[in-house]
């Protein structure tokens, strides 16, 4: 089997969506809830939307399959420190939507012990295992809402109903967003959001009319953190551009949206002030010719990374051009 097949059949994408999508929830609840407990489900959400921002970046299904069978050789240690690098990149691509993604990301500041890391490693294996690379990689993104499910199958009906949560099936906010079937340009404001699938189901209706989605302003609230905080990760998934407000708040109310801008600002300031800082240190380091440190990251996936097959044993000479009578004489044969 080439290289290029099993690449293709380790990302491949099952041809119905949500049932592959509810497989790679399940999977995850699963390994969460037996290794940690019903607790902080937060984190595992996070392992798997930075698994799926990485799928969504990635060029092609050959890379992809180089990365996952790196990923997934990864001690727990390892593994914890490239949910965290990888956070920190998506908050320097993205500072507007950091805001809400915070919910998401902030427990990879903390002290984690084994016990969490072993938690977020199972996690990360159980959805790479599950195709989450296939699912939202160059041949599957844009098909459904992967983090909405994971939501609804993590989440207990009574943590739901606690806080007035009671979700719509996906089927139906993909209809009612093609219905909605936007013109470019166009303003969509949708304040009770949850994850953001009828906004896809706007999109996916725009691309094919062939129109363009990033022309228009893309505006979702939800008043769930853990759920507005999927949705601005889902507005990035879906190609949707930068033209993009998330707010979490009452969608009763018209002040979430002004809340939604202000901080919005507040952390594209923060993060110009940071590149400012970060070139400072760069000029400073090229200047004085200091060698770029390695990273515990970078060691943990230099030591994970597979080693290249060894190179093929040399072909035996032709018999054409073997002399054994030679060979024989020069004491070569035993």
């Amino acid at each position: 089997m080439t290289t290029t097949t099993m690449a293709r059949r380790a990302n491949a994408v099952p041809e119905d969506p949500r049932q592959h999508a509810r497989d790679i929830a399940e999977a995850v609840d699963l390994a969460w809830h037996s290794r940690y407990g019903g607790s902080r489900i937060e984190v595992p959400m996070s392992v798997v939307a930075a698994l799926a921002l990485v799928a969504r970046e990635a060029e092609d299904v050959d890379q992809l399959a180089a990365l996952g069978e790196t990923i997934e050789r990864l001690d727990h240690e390892g593994f914890g420190l490239l949910i965290q690098r990888l956070w920190c990149e998506f908050a320097m691509l993205r500072p507007d939507l950091n805001p809400r993604t915070k919910h998401l990301w902030s427990w990879t500041d903390e002290d984690q012990d084994e016990t969490v890391l072993r938690a977020v490693q199972a996690v990360g294996q159980a959805a790479l295992r599950k195709g989450v690379f296939g699912r939202c990689g160059p041949d599957g993104w844009g098909e459904t809402d992967l983090l909405g499910m994971l939501l609804q199958t993590m989440k207990s009906h009574g943590g739901r109903k606690g806080i007035g949560q009671f979700l719509t099936p996906e089927s139906v906010t993909l209809l009612l967003g093609r219905m909605a079937a936007p013109a470019e340009g166009a303003r969509i404001l949708e304040p009770c959001a949850g994850t953001g699938t009828m906004l896809l189901g706007a999109a996916q209706a725009m691309r094919e009319d062939g129109l363009d989605p990033t022309t228009c302003e893309w505006w979702a609230n939800d008043i769930d953190p853990l759920a507005a905080a999927l949705c601005a990760v889902n507005l990035h998934l879906w190609g949707l551009g930068l033209r993009v407000v998330v707010g979490c708040g009452d969608g009763l109310l018209d002040v979430w949206m002004r809340e939604a801008l202000e901080h919005r600002q507040i952390a594209i300031d923060e993060m110009q002030r940071a590149w400012r800082q970060v070139r400072q240190i760069a000029a400073v380091r090229q200047l004085l010719e200091l060698p770029t440190p390695e990273g515990a990251l970078e060691r943990h996936m230099r030591k994970a990374k597979p080693k290249p097959p060894p190179p093929p044993p040399p072909a035996p000479p032709a018999s054409s051009t073997f002399d054994a009578e030679a060979v024989f004489r020069q004491g070569r044969l035993f």
